[in-house]
């Protein structure tokens, strides 16, 4: 079988892992010892993996059928294996290699001494070196906290400062009165929806936009749902700004009343949905939290589809740093407003099954719970 390895960004990668899992169903994740390496066992497409890494709010880069070397190996094992790896897996084109760092610098192995010696054997076996446009890079990660060095043909740039990381809610026109940081928003909805050919996106209260704009951004068909006009109108602008207006359809209506808003023809294609509702004085409507999100979450399981996922952010108190593990079952939460218990039994008594919960660290007083849940379906 077929081993990949994922490269993960430093934000969040217990996240990160859920994403990469959602965008890949076909593939079996392994745990490594380094915290932002993540082995993928399947035989998986260079098209499949483009496209979820090309997406993926996590993911930096993918790298092929790759070669995992341990410190305690000794370097000429990793050039043995590294070798075979290049005879075995041919590309045609122009190369160059890539190597970045996690973690820090790792002790007595030189990143620029490796690529080297690993760029004469790309030579040696005929290819053309250029290291300005290759058709091909060759990317090594080096792993300081676990001693590992992942290489392989490289799927996506290995960069933490691209795309999704760069850019900012307040680069957009129309960003009040709250957004959620892009990059969250990319991840709710791949987490939510999965691979782009499973179905359409739906971002239940738009607001802003984040949501609708990330699925159409990302090359998804995508609704944004909205019971403010002003709303509605603000997203446009920011769809318009993004060149993505004709991906994505904007519709005035309640969240808890789906099959009245929702075009029919989207019914029942809906397999992700995304939901950060407003709270305080952004809350619009007479219901609690608690039980508008019942309500939403009764309506979404009407027009889903039969294996859709849903994604649910809430507020709550500081819970500190969480970002490299899934919260465990048994972990008390407290929540902004309401109780988890109620909340959690919103989702069983639904029709929907929790998957993962995660925490974000926003600041001293706040943090935000990330809610990952399946459709039961119904006989």
């Amino acid at each position: 079988m077929a081993s990949h390895v994922a490269s993960l960004r430093g934000w969040h990668t217990a996240l990160a892992r859920a994403e990469i899992a959602s965008l890949l169903p076909e593939a079996t994740l392994k745990r490594l010892p380094a915290r932002r390496l993540v082995q993928l066992e399947g035989e998986l497409s260079a098209e499949r993996m483009l496209e979820a890494v090309s997406c993926s709010s996590g993911c930096q880069a993918l790298l092929s059928h790759a070669v995992l070397w341990s410190r305690d190996d000794g370097i000429d094992s990793l050039l043995e294996q590294m070798g075979a790896y290049i005879q075995a897996h041919v590309r045609t084109g122009s190369v160059a290699v890539r190597s970045w760092k996690h973690e820090g610098k790792m002790e007595g192995i030189s990143a620029r001494d490796l690529m080297r010696k690993i760029g004469g054997m790309l030579s040696e076996q005929g290819y053309q070196i250029d290291l300005e446009q290759p058709a091909h890079r060759l990317g090594m990660v080096l792993d300081a906290t676990a001693g590992i060095v992942a290489c392989g043909w490289m799927i996506g740039t290995g960069d933490d400062s691209d795309g999704i990381s760069a850019r900012r809610a307040t680069d957009r026109p129309f960003f009040k009165p709250v957004s959620l940081d892009p990059r969250l928003a990319r991840l709710a909805v791949n987490l939510a929806s999965g691979p782009r050919y499973k179905g359409a996106t739906l971002d239940l209260m738009t607001g802003t936009g984040g949501f609708v704009l990330e699925a159409a951004v990302s090359g998804r068909e995508a609704y944004g749902i909205d019971l403010d006009s002003e709303m509605i109108e603000g997203a446009q602008r920011n769809l318009d700004w993004a060149e993505q207006a004709s991906n994505a359809s904007l519709l005035l209506g309640d969240a808890t009343r789906l099959a009245e808003v929702l075009p029919k023809d989207a019914l029942h294609r809906i397999s992700g949905f995304v939901l950060d509702p407003p709270y305080g004085r952004n809350s619009q409507g007479t219901l609690e939290p608690t039980a508008l999100i019942r309500a939403v979450l009764e309506s979404s399981h009407s027009v889903a589809a039969s294996d859709a996922h849903f994604v649910l952010i809430v507020p709550i108190h500081p819970f500190g740093e969480h970002a490299e593990e899934a919260l465990p079952e048994d972990a008390s939460v407290e929540l902004l407003h309401g109780q988890w218990d109620e909340l959690q039994a919103c989702f069983e008594q639904t029709g929907w099954r929790l998957l993962g919960r995660w925490v974000e660290h926003v600041h001293a007083s706040l943090g935000r719970l990330i809610l990952h849940a399946t459709i039961v379906p119904q006989d």
